[in-house]
């Protein structure tokens, strides 16, 4: 008996039916469209910033794409003497520094676990607070580094290199570049210095409190125990990964 109401209800009134249900679907599939159109929008701007080639500092504009979620999707330098490599790019008025290629992070103090930060992450400083963003990750650093698998290493925090008998403080957001044989070279954020040491030591080492990097070596010393880093970093695990 109820089955023959329903008939009845739609045979009667088909002419109704059929239109609300075309209304139906164009707003769910609006709905849909609309979501999908505000998940793949992206917002430009334009900063001013800087990138150190062979000792030499770069100052330029650079038009920046991001996502609704604050990832960067594409960078485009606004001249033609600069090409992305590994090389930090630094905000010139800000505490931002972009990392165009993949890099690691390294964890000494979470068992020198190591993972992928994907090209184009960027890493921001506010109120004491070191923060990564890159694609599904955007969480505080610890006494964490980045290295880029071969040659470059950026600390966040104050630390010591040693070549030799000297020591050298080189303060946070700096980063250090054993590239070529017999020579180390070294950025410092705070005093905007860049340079070139001679060196035929193969045991120069970095060190805070909290861990001791042999650079020639790529070799991490932490507690006792002697960590090589990994150099093929495409097959770590991307961060978002990390527990």
């Amino acid at each position: 008996m109820k089955d023959n109401r329903i008939v009845s209800f739609l045979t009667n009134n088909y002419k109704l039916i059929i239109p609300i249900s075309l209304l139906l679907v164009v707003f769910i599939t609006s709905i849909v469209y609309l979501s999908l159109s505000l998940s793949n929008k992206t917002t430009e701007t334009t900063e001013k910033v800087f990138q150190y080639y062979y000792g030499k500092k770069y100052e330029y504009d650079l038009t920046i794409s991001k996502d609704r979620k604050n990832v960067i999707k594409e960078l485009k330098p606004q001249t033609k003497e600069i090409t992305l490599d590994e090389t930090p790019i630094y905000y010139q008025k800000k505490d931002i520094i972009i990392f165009p290629k993949d890099m690691s992070v390294i964890m000494p103090t979470l068992n020198c676990q190591e993972y992928l930060s994907p090209s184009y992450s960027y890493i921001t400083y506010q109120k004491g607070i070191y923060n990564l963003t890159t694609i599904k990750y955007n969480k505080k650093l610890n006494h964490y580094f980045l290295y880029d698998g071969r040659d470059l290493y950026f600390f966040i925090e104050p630390i010591t290199l040693t070549i030799g008998d000297e020591e050298i403080k080189l303060n946070s957001m700096s980063y250090i570049i054993a590239k070529y044989k017999n020579y180390i070279s070294y950025y410092d954020k705070k005093t905007d210095v860049f340079k070139t040491i001679k060196t035929t030591n193969m045991d120069d080492y970095i060190e805070n409190e909290y861990y001791k990097l042999y650079i020639n070596r790529d070799t991490l010393e932490y507690q006792g125990s002697n960590v090589i880093l990994t150099p093929n970093i495409e097959t770590l695990n991307t961060i978002d990964k990390k527990d």
